[in-house]
């Protein structure tokens, strides 16, 4: 009879677990997960993990900035913004944060926030050769076409005193050309 019962608490213990299971929200929420997806550079992954695990631990800020930039890498431009605010918010201040948060500014149609968040990321960081032709581009787009030669011409003097060629020789030249 003893043998029984055990079999039947197991057994309801197993269909609870199942039910559980059933009602289980689909979404993925595992920090670990998330972070092999990141280190894999599988974007939408580590997006769908840190999302979940965002639902129980809100205020973690490495992880809306991983979430912001996951998004950004894997094009998802307008879900990534509120997770650079709200990283941002959490006192996250990294060059690769604002460099993507510019990315997705832009994107979006907003080029006054991509400037100011290219020119945040190279205070961090101001050998930043992909940022700052991406800042100089935008410079131009705005009219700014004198202070994107000047950003650009800083940059390759500072190599030039440090014995190595110039770097934005062609885009000084094209911004010139078009000027």
């Amino acid at each position: 009879m003893r043998t029984a019962a055990v079999v039947v608490v197991v057994a309801l213990g197993l269909a609870a677990c199942e039910q559980t299971a059933k009602e289980a929200p689909p979404q993925r929420a595992s920090l670990e997960d998330g972070d092999r997806c990141f280190a894999d550079r599988d974007w939408g992954c580590a997006a769908e993990n840190y999302g979940g695990y965002l639902k129980t631990y809100p205020e973690d800020p490495t992880v809306n900035a991983r979430l912001a930039l996951a998004r950004t890498r894997s094009g998802k431009h307008q879900e990534a913004l509120p997770a650079y605010r709200k990283a941002e918010e959490l006192g996250v201040v990294t060059y690769d944060l604002y460099a993507g948060y510019a990315t997705s500014l832009e994107a979006t149609g907003d080029l006054e926030g991509a400037i100011r968040a290219n020119r945040k990321s190279l205070e961090i960081v101001p050998n930043l050769v992909d940022v700052r032709g991406a800042l100089a581009a935008q410079l131009v787009r705005t009219g700014q076409r004198d202070e994107a030669i000047a950003l650009l011409e800083e940059f390759d003097a500072y190599l030039k005193d440090n014995g190595r060629p110039p770097y934005f020789t062609a885009q000084i030249a094209s911004i010139r050309e078009k000027g």
